[in-house]
């Protein structure tokens, strides 16, 4: 029976002896260490260790807790560490548990680093963070992969920190990154400045991504910008699910397994985006047979890690990494051979690409716990990024200056050609240059049509010399055609001395032009009686409606035209202000839309039908080009000229021209007047 006790006893020290060693070998001691505001402390230290067991974090603070398994460094995966003589395996649960001491009792906090199974963070027995659902039992574990920042207030300067792991489906389990710790503003300020430095990579490598393939989309003949905006896009994923504001911490809830494929794409098509765009840039170094084998790998590893769950093709990631490397090894042979041969801004490409492949070397290491760092492939591709754009700029600087100069050309070409083919003409096609122009161009606009004439141009003309025809023409279309462009108008073309000009927006801007040319015309006449030169008058048609603008011709001969009955009817109404010798005509049409503004004062004349015209056409004077004075003479006459038109349409002719001889007597100006006394005279003899 003494002997029972005594080695009861004795086990029982024993036990409280072990215990006690662990949890002196379990302290961390940060109360010499100085913690402000701005310093944080990553914490790498030796953590009590319980195999396949979720201890009671209440338990092991009151040192009830069963026996650690051991003692192990942290951060490290479980996977490497070794129980009497063997590897502990991947699937299973863990406790750890490390006891901090701290300077004071001042607000405190933690940032942890994503883990990708899942866990339960405890500090004094109180739980502070979880990621998923750990459990003992493996089906009824959820795996989910976040960030955390947890703030707490230690007690008695003291905090034990108690992790809950548990694994399932993942190929390494454990804590591979350290604890950070530091004062509340610490923390928050070191989790803000890892997010922000994730949004920037992330934002500029997406902008740059998608940029390229905008360029490719532009000129698809070059496939460089697809692959390296796609590559892009990949390294975009995997930042987003590895990233401090991970996908995860965003969407509550997101498949863990799709965030897993996210991360590990980057390798799988990253690598064959990657390959694809380098063969573009020197398809002569990199050979398309070895890119084809390379690819077959990438493909097959893509493939499998659409179509197979985590916790098969996780396992594939080293394989996956030998690939990677060995294909980042050949690239930069043949980017070597590629400086031998001195191939064009090969030095800019290389440079970035071997600090980006020294970057994916650092990730695969830091994944397999070999080197201390952090994931930093996002920084690398930003490198080699802007190192590819030094060798861009390089070349676009030249091309630049290439097409500056051939803009410039091309824009006095430009200008010389419209002067043939108007560029308005051009924007209603749809064209931006008459190098685009095709035969057979052609749209449908509603527009109003001027035509113009000089009255009595062959009398004119026969008292000049061809020559000075043509000066004459040149100086009076010099003072006109400016008058149509400032009126939103322009020439589509001219008809020996007469012009048809269009006017796309309203019938306003031609009624306008036409009485401005009307006034131009006046102070013309005045330098040419300087000059002792005949004066000259011109009569002016508008309509308004329809018209088919186009290109017509045969192969090698083109021009623009505007085929409409609205162009005919236009040139109808010019030629009758020859036979009622007055200087603009309108037709109801343009009447219709203008006759409620206030500025313009207009005569009905008669319905006419003119030739081609089955259906009359109302015409109406333009008033508004006459001085206030002989407007006011057109106003009071307006009754009285309206009822001799009526009675010379009714053939009554006598009692027309008595009515219009009233008229005259009252209004000198009216030549539509004087026109039908004259006729009526005629035919009266």
């Amino acid at each position: 029976m003494k002997n029972t006790t005594l080695l009861s006893v004795t086990i029982a020290m024993i036990f409280c002896c072990s215990y006690l060693a662990y949890s002196a070998e379990a302290t961390y001691d940060m109360r010499t260490l100085t913690l402000n505001a701005t310093t944080t402390h990553a914490i790498k230290a030796q953590w009590l260790f319980w195999w396949d067991e979720l201890v009671d974090p209440i338990a092991i603070q009151n040192g009830t807790a069963p026996v650690p398994t051991d003692i192990v460094m942290m951060p490290q995966h479980w996977t490497d560490y070794n129980l009497n003589g063997t590897m502990l395996p991947a699937k299973g649960c863990a406790t750890y548990a490390l006891k901090i001491l701290l300077p004071d009792n001042a607000i405190y906090g933690i940032y942890l680093d994503h883990m990708v199974t899942a866990y339960r963070l405890y500090i004094n027995g109180v739980e502070v963070a979880n990621n998923g659902k750990v459990s003992k039992d493996l089906s009824a574990m959820r795996n989910e992969c976040r960030h955390h920042a947890i703030y707490f207030t230690p007690k008695n300067k003291t905090a034990l920190c108690v992790l809950h792991i548990s694994n399932r489906d993942y190929r390494t389990a454990g804590m591979w990154h350290p604890f950070i710790i530091g004062k509340d503003r610490a923390i928050l300020a070191h989790y803000n400045t890892k997010v922000i430095s994730d949004l920037f990579l992330f934002g500029a490598i997406l902008i740059i991504g998608l940029y390229n393939i905008a360029l490719f989309l532009f000129r698809i003949r070059d496939r460089a910008p697809l692959w390296f905006g796609l590559f892009c896009l990949t390294v975009c994923s995997r930042i987003v699910a590895t990233g401090s504001t991970t996908i995860a911490n965003i969407f509550p809830g997101f498949p863990w397994e799709l965030q897993i494929k996210m991360e590990l794409s980057v390798f799988y098509l990253g690598s064959l985006f990657f390959g694809l765009f380098f063969h573009e840039i020197y398809p002569m170094e990199i050979k398309k047979k070895h890119l084809q084998f390379f690819n077959g790998i990438f493909i097959l590893l893509t493939v499998l890690a659409i179509t197979t769950p985590v916790s098969f093709f996780n396992r594939l990631v080293p394989y996956m990494q030998i690939a990677v490397m060995a294909g980042l090894s050949y690239i930069l042979g043949c980017l070597i051979i590629a400086a031998l041969r001195k191939r064009q801004h090969i030095h800019y490409f290389l440079a970035g690409f071997v600090l980006f492949m020294l970057t994916a070397v650092n990730d695969i290491l830091y994944a397999k716990n070999i080197l201390p760092t952090m994931y930093i492939l996002p920084v690398g591709l930003f490198i080699f990024i802007f190192t590819q754009a030094i060798a861009i700029a390089r070349i676009f600087s030249f091309s630049f200056l290439q097409v500056e100069h051939l803009s410039a050309h091309l824009s006095d070409l430009n200008i010389s050609l419209e002067r043939f083919v108007p560029h308005e003409f051009l924007s209603f096609l749809q064209k931006q240059s008459i190098l685009d122009v095709q035969l057979g161009d052609q749209t449908l606009e509603d527009i109003t049509i001027l035509f113009a004439d000089i009255r009595s141009f062959t009398t004119l003309s026969e008292k000049m010399t061809p020559e000075e025809t043509f000066k004459f023409l040149n100086s009076y279309l010099n003072r006109i055609g400016p008058i149509i462009r400032g009126h939103n108008g322009f020439i589509d073309k001219y008809i020996g001395d007469g012009i048809m000009a269009l006017f796309p927006q309203s019938p306003q801007d031609a009624l306008n032009a036409a009485i401005a040319m009307v006034k131009r015309i006046a102070e013309y006449n005045n330098e040419r009686k300087t000059y002792q030169l005949s004066p000259i008058s011109i009569g002016i048609g508008i309509h308004t409606g329809s018209a088919i603008l186009g290109i017509i011709g045969e192969t090698m001969r083109i021009e623009s035209t505007v085929i409409s009955d609205t162009v005919n009817l236009s040139s109808r109404i010019e030629s009758l202000t020859k036979h009622f010798r007055t200087t603009i005509l309108v037709s109801g049409d343009v009447y219709e839309q203008v006759k409620d503004i206030p500025e313009y004062n207009f005569r009905y004349i008669s319905k006419v039908i003119v030739k081609g015209k089955s259906q009359p056409t109302k015409v109406y004077e333009v008033l508004s080009m006459y001085p206030d004075d002989a407007v006011a003479l057109f106003t009071s006459t307006m009754e009285q000229f309206q009822k001799a038109m009526s009675l010379y349409n009714k053939k009554h002719y006598a009692e027309a021209l008595h009515i219009f001889k009233e008229v005259a007597l009252k209004n000198p100006h009216d030549m539509i007047t004087k026109n039908f006394i004259g006729d009526m005279e005629e035919k009266r003899e």
